[in-house]
């Protein structure tokens, strides 16, 4: 054999095998390019569900002040439906309490009730932008609902101090009543 033949066949053993480790080397990079590409959508969908997650709990958190003020709101209503109509005739102009803003409270908490159904059902096709706006404004809302509860305890307070005197005025009138017939 000729030495320039020799060459030419050790220079094309050489090239076969530089592309054997180039296909190998191209195999093993797609291979953990796979591998990165899963590893982050498992991350995504962590993060999706994670944020999801926080956003069911601000929901129920929310819902829970919104119930509690509807109890709040209910007790004194049924307490105040018990009372005589005396009383309830001096507290006429307090009813709004019972008439209007309690249908709100229950509003807002069937409000919640839907999204909290929405959210739950929320795939992660919805994106982490969407999330992350409805995350900002379910904890305005939240801080609302804590206004609401902070409002209905100071409305309750105010009714219940009212209620009082006005039981004991028609306590007064009615012993003047029954002093004067006596």
């Amino acid at each position: 054999m000729d030495l320039p033949i020799t060459i030419s066949i050790g220079a094309l053993i050489i090239s076969i095998g530089g592309l054997a480790v180039t296909l190998w080397a191209t195999r093993i990079s797609k291979r953990s390019l796979d591998h990165a590409i899963n590893l982050q959508e498992r991350s995504d969908l962590k993060e999706f569900e994670r944020v999801r997650a926080e956003l069911l709990n601000q929901i129920s958190d929310s819902r829970a002040i919104l119930d509690k003020t509807r109890i709040e709101i209910g007790t004194l209503q049924a307490n105040f439906q018990a009372e005589p109509a005396a009383v309830q005739l001096l507290m006429a102009n307090y009813t709004l309490l019972f008439s209007r803003y309690l249908p709100k409270v229950e509003q807002a908490i069937r409000q919640c009730d839907e999204l909290w159904t929405d959210v739950s059902g929320w795939s992660s096709d919805k994106g982490h932008t969407d999330l992350m706006q409805a995350r900002a404004v379910l904890y305005r809302s939240l801080k609302d609902d804590e206004l609401v509860q902070e409002s209905a305890i100071y409305l309750v307070n105010v009714f219940k101090v009212k209620l009082e005197l006005a039981k004991q005025q028609v306590l007064l009138t009615r012993s003047a009543g029954c002093s004067a017939e006596s």
